[in-house]
Order: C-alpha cells, then structure tokens, then sequence
C-alpha cells in the first residue's frame, strides 16, 4: 500500500541528485576558495566535469549517497549553531574561533570514513592464492595497509624528532 511517505520511486533519480550535489558543490568550494579568480565558467565547467566523472563510476555515486546525508546534517547543526549564538549576542559563526576547525575536522572525518566503509564494503579482498592483478586488491590487502600504517607511523615519529629544539 502507497503512503505519503514512500519515497522509494526517488531511488531511479538518485543519480540525478548525486550529479547536482557533486556539481553544486565544488563549484561552490571553487568560488570560495577563489582558485580561479572572478571567472565563473572556469568553476562551473570544472564542476560540470567532476559531476560527470562521478556519475560514470558506480563506486563514487555510492560514496557520495552515503556521505551526503552526514554533511546536510552537519550544515543544519551549522545554522542551529548560528542561529543560538546570534539569541545570545554574537552575531556571526565568525566569532566562535574553534568552531570553524571543529566543523571542517568533522566532515573530513565523516568523508574519510565513509568512503572508507563504502569502498571496503564493494571491492573484494583477496584471498590465499587469488590474482593480484587489480590494483584495488593490492591497496586493500591486509598486508599492504599494514606496511602502510608502520610507514606513516615511523613518518610522524621522525618528523616529530627532528622538530624538537634542544
């Protein structure tokens, strides 16, 4: 039985959706950032581009469906934010100095992971004996991460070592 709330028939326009959102954001993140001055056709047709390039890999229309939902609600607890700090004086999210680097952590944790999680769950892992000839079963394989892990590690050490003053 049909409700009001059945929503499903939006699922065969889902590539649609991924395709705005995909576009409208990095032309926004292009006109903020002013990476290319005041031309706007540069922005537009770079995220036309991007958009397009999404929408061909079916593994990118997954990761952008699932992470979208976690930034429209970390912009609507942006605006609840701007909104209480207002009632109490402060005019602006300006004013609030951590809360811009809180913000940006959060969704850069929120898109790491989910694209972490969307990526591990749709390429397959290989087995004892199986061919390593994808380079997505290389990246993915236990070994590999590990490796990587120990070298990002030993990174940061050696970084933080040769920073200190004595």
């Amino acid at each position: 039985m049909a409700t009001f709330l059945d929503v499903t028939a939006l699922e065969s326009f889902s590539v649609i959706f991924v395709f705005l959102f995909v576009w409208l954001v990095v032309y926004a993140l292009l006109l903020y950032t002013r990476v290319f001055g005041q031309n706007q056709f540069v922005s537009i047709l770079i995220g036309l581009v991007i958009a397009v390039f999404t929408i061909i890999s079916p593994i990118a229309t997954l990761i952008v469906k699932q992470i979208a939902p976690v930034f429209a609600v970390v912009l609507i607890l942006i605006v609840i934010i701007s909104i209480a700090s207002g009632m109490f004086g402060n005019a602006s999210i300006e004013s609030l100095p951590g809360l811009k680097s809180i913000v940006l952590v959060i969704l850069i944790i929120s898109l790491v992971v989910g694209t972490l999680s969307v990526v591990r769950e749709n390429i397959k892992v290989p087995e004892r004996g199986e061919d390593f000839g994808e380079v997505s079963t290389v990246i993915f394989h236990p070994n590999f991460l590990g490796m990587v892990l120990i070298l990002v590690i030993a990174v940061f050490t050696v970084g933080l070592l040769a920073s200190r003053q004595m």
